[in-house]
């Protein structure tokens, strides 16, 4: 849920909002800027917490961050949080095609989000694919196998 709350964030502000404050230092951007990230902040947290009651007394802490944040922690340029743009054309049938992780290039092969779907979990069987590319070998069998023969510990009375 983070991931989607982030993206809606980021495809709605892109930037725009907090551009007067690139070139500020991170923790020294003033009280403008943290009254903004704040009030955003809170709205996003609001509007959560209408989607999903029953995580409002969960939250223990919450950090807010901003275009400018991700810029300055992953040289993105205009605040994206991930890798490619999340939108139809990346899923497009020749895009999908193009990206794989196998490459022209003799023993360069890709990996991560960019090679499957989007956010945590596209980067996690991004690198099971890449490696069974690598291995030439269903490793998501192997992996239903492993899963299915899995038996959990007897609890102990």
């Amino acid at each position: 849920r983070d991931a989607v709350i982030k993206q809606w964030y980021q495809r709605r502000v892109r930037g725009k909002w907090f551009e007067s404050w690139d070139d500020k230092p991170l923790k020294r951007r003033g009280d403008d800027y943290d009254r903004a990230k704040k009030l955003i902040g809170q709205q996003m947290i609001d509007q959560t917490c209408r989607l999903y009651p029953q995580i409002e007394d969960c939250i223990d802490y919450v950090d807010i961050g901003t275009p400018v944040t991700n810029n300055h922690y992953i040289n993105s340029t205009k605040g994206e949080i991930y890798g490619l743009d999340h939108n139809v054309t990346r899923f497009s049938a020749e895009n999908s095609a193009a990206l794989r992780p196998e490459t022209d290039i003799p023993g360069l092969w890709m990996s991560g989000q960019d090679v499957l779907m989007c956010g945590f979990t596209g980067a996690l069987f991004g690198g099971v694919l890449t490696s069974a590319a690598m291995l030439k070998r269903d490793l998501f069998s192997d992996i239903w196998k492993l899963r299915s023969a899995y038996k959990p510990p007897q609890k102990k009375e």
